[in-house]
């Protein structure tokens, strides 16, 4: 089993700018670094699609001799476009690691850095695990071994395990999007402004809005997402629900995980 994190130049296309890099957050977490502060676990927050490029700009930091990065010390220069020796990663961007993929780098982190002073474990889509999965890291996340550092990458903190959760230093990298308002929001304090801001909004404007989404989705390649996304415009333009309902009914499937089909077959 391999440990080390997908090959970035890998990805898709994205739409957006990564510019997570230049928030005030993003900031914090390099002086910390650099301060020898940075917690043993940290959740990072990001859209998955950038989580690849956060952790391993995160673990440059982190392996560098100097907690700066890129100033050519011994483990700086170890770098290759498959990883480092020092990072081991599970699971993928968008796609959660199985229990076995946990076992593994678990077993990988008790071993001694090979060019290094730490290790840095990376665990992508950690608030998509499933519960033996979550469970497997808990003692990784309280009692890591000496040097070690865990990051969970996560798109929404509240469905990270709690008690990961709880052992974890959580920080949110905003990235401002050049398609910002066509993606779907993750985080409750999303949800809130986008309901605040669609309150008012007539039916085939929200009709509209899933369409957006159910595009960006299939962007990114989950076509699952998509493939609600659509029905339930489908069920919207059949404009027999109010505003307020096509808007509680958006919320209930998207948010809530409501599993509209066993209510509204017959609208469409």
């Amino acid at each position: 089993m391999s440990v080390l994190p997908p090959l970035l130049n890998r990805a898709e296309p994205r739409p957006r700018t990564a510019s997570w890099s230049e928030t005030e957050a993003w900031e914090r977490v390099v002086n910390l670094i650099c301060e020898g502060s940075f917690p043993h676990c940290c959740a990072m927050v990001i859209p998955g699609d950038l989580q690849g490029e956060a952790a391993v700009a995160t673990a440059k930091l982190l392996l560098c001799e100097s907690r700066r990065g890129g100033d050519g010390c011994g483990s700086c220069a170890s770098w290759t476009e498959q990883g480092h020796p020092d990072l081991l990663a599970c699971g993928e961007p968008m796609k959660p690691p199985a229990i076995a993929e946990c076992r593994g780098v678990i077993q990988a982190a008790a071993y001694r850095p090979v060019v290094s002073d730490g290790r840095v474990v990376v665990v992508y889509s950690a608030d998509r695990m499933l519960l033996p999965a979550a469970n497997s890291l808990l003692k990784l996340a309280e009692e890591p071994p000496d040097g070690v550092r865990l990051l969970l990458m996560v798109e929404d903190e509240e469905l990270l395990l709690p008690t990961l959760r709880s052992r974890s230093w959580v920080i949110s990298l905003p990235s401002h999007r050049e398609d910002e308002g066509l993606t779907p929001p993750r985080t409750p304090h999303e949800w809130a402004r986008w309901i605040e801001d669609n309150s008012a909004s007539e039916v085939d404007s929200l009709a509209g809005i899933l369409s957006s989404w159910a595009s960006w989705e299939a962007r990114r390649g989950d076509f699952e997402r998509a493939a609600v996304l659509e029905r339930l415009r489908l069920v919207i333009q059949a404009k027999r629900l109010s505003r307020t309902m096509a808007l509680d009914l958006i919320v209930l499937v998207l948010k809530e995980g409501f599993v509209f089909e066993h209510s509204f077959g017959d609208l469409w």
